[in-house]
């Protein structure tokens, strides 16, 4: 039950560390353009809040790219892609996506892009011709820990980084973000993640970020006494909601503000869009629900409709999965 420092490994023993830290070394000294792509979950928006704010404490020209769950839809796209191309990116950095994407890694590197890619996502047999994949749950992966978050591999790429240009201080001001992404990707809280998560918590719970503080505020959490079930039950679902009716960056703007006035009005858009996501799902479950005893209970259950909202059926189908103890599909 112990978790200090002993379970944080060597993040050196990951898969294709070296290649990623010196590609990205190279980009800092030269002053390239650099972009992390992200995905619209709480894992997601952690991590890539996790690397801008780590790179562009290294001097880097960092921006933050995630696709709008209701347009783009999940990983990497090649127009999003071409589209930062066209801004002068010239090294992509994944955070929580990209293990699949075969073709569009191809197609970026015919454009001159170069694509490290950080994920924990099961790999298929064929992984992307990427410059680097960094991933502890590759085959030839020597690291001791395979449960790591998109939000925890994007931690130990920083710890190599700062460790590679002689930063004596590592990122722990950064574990905050690792605990939000972890707990709420709900990953086991064994081995390195529970100690991320008590390190992140100790962070939360004596100096929180602005957005974070205004959410604690906000909800009626007390600073000091929040755990991971305040991550479960209240922090994550509304960094999630915007994502989920909406555009995530809002939740990354919340994460990156050093605004107290602007942390105020994210922190209360956040908390709207979750009563509205609420609203949503006890209307769409009950419509759900009707479909389901209409059609009688089968071994596999089925709910549709063309006005779902797509940010929201996940959490009904789950919702119906418990209810009537088996799998279900909402669509």
């Amino acid at each position: 039950m112990a978790a200090d420092e002993r379970l944080s490994g060597n993040p050196f023993l990951l898969p294709d560390m070296q290649p990623a830290v010196a590609r990205i070394y190279r980009a800092l000294l030269s002053g390239e353009n650099i972009a992390i792509y992200g995905d619209f979950d709480v894992d997601g928006i952690t991590a890539t809040a996790l690397l801008v704010q780590g790179l562009t404490t290294l001097g880097g020209k960092v921006i933050p790219y995630i696709p709008h769950r209701l347009t783009e839809g999940y990983g990497l796209k090649t127009a999003a892609l071409e589209n930062l191309h066209q801004q002068g990116i010239s090294l992509v950095i994944t955070v929580d996506c990209g293990i699949t994407a075969l073709s569009q890694v191809k197609k970026a590197k015919r454009m001159g892009l170069d694509i490290i890619i950080t994920d924990h996502h099961t790999p298929l047999p064929e992984v992307p011709s990427a410059l680097a994949i960094v991933n502890p749950k590759l085959p030839n992966s020597n690291y001791p820990y395979s449960q790591l978050t998109a939000a925890g591999v994007a931690l130990k790429l920083l710890q190599a980084l700062f460790h590679g240009v002689g930063k004596e201080k590592q990122p722990d001001e950064l574990m905050d973000l690792v605990a939000l992404g972890t707990v709420a990707d709900m990953a086991p809280l064994l081995g390195e993640n529970r100690y991320l998560v008590k390190q992140g918590l100790k962070l939360i719970n004596t100096t929180p970020r602005l957005g974070i503080k205004e959410m604690i505020i906000q909800t009626g959490l007390n600073i000091g006494s929040l755990d991971t079930e305040s991550i479960s039950w209240v922090l994550a679902p509304r960094l999630n909601a915007a994502g989920r009716l909406a555009h995530a960056m809002t939740s990354y703007k919340l994460l990156m503000t050093d605004s107290p006035q602007e942390a105020s009005q994210l922190a209360i858009q956040l908390e709207e869009k979750n009563v509205e996501r609420q609203r949503l799902t006890t209307k769409v479950l009950t419509k759900a629900r009707e479909q389901i005893l209409a059609q009688g209970i089968s071994p596999l259950l089925v709910a549709s409709d063309k006005d779902y909202p797509v940010g929201i059926i996940g959490l009904v189908a789950g919702r119906l999965s418990e209810e009537f103890y088996r799998p279900a599909i909402v669509i």
